[in-house]
């Protein structure tokens, strides 16, 4: 399904560029954000104010990308929002486009940021 959103969306996104001026080519990364998954990450000392907010989630911005995520695709789980009740729930990005060659740490700081 990623790739044929990929194709579509891509293709969209030149014909509006070429749109508003002709060769208008600007770089591109196209970055799907998952929500509904079953991933819950735990911090490793509960309790502890370093490692936890007030609702003993982990803290907002924390980036997982290695282990779980897949070993040859641009993938990460970021949690960029404080948890208010129950355990939080960090989104999945996978990017399938990067035109721009983001590393990886740029790209987790934007998305965090945004």
């Amino acid at each position: 399904q990623f790739s044929q959103v990929l194709l579509h969306e891509v293709l969209a996104i030149r014909k509006a560029c070429h749109s508003l001026q002709e060769g208008y080519q600007p770089r591109i990364t196209f970055v799907i954000v998952q929500k509904r998954h079953h991933t819950r990450f735990f911090p490793a000392q509960h309790g502890h104010r370093e490692t936890t907010d007030k609702s003993g989630n982990i803290l907002p911005g924390t980036v997982v990308d290695t282990k779980i995520c897949h070993p040859n695709e641009f993938d990460f789980y970021l949690n960029s929002h404080a948890g208010i009740q129950g355990t939080s729930r960090p989104a999945h990005y996978h990017v399938l486009l990067d035109e721009n060659a983001f590393s990886a740490d740029a790209l987790q700081m934007l998305t965090n940021s945004l």
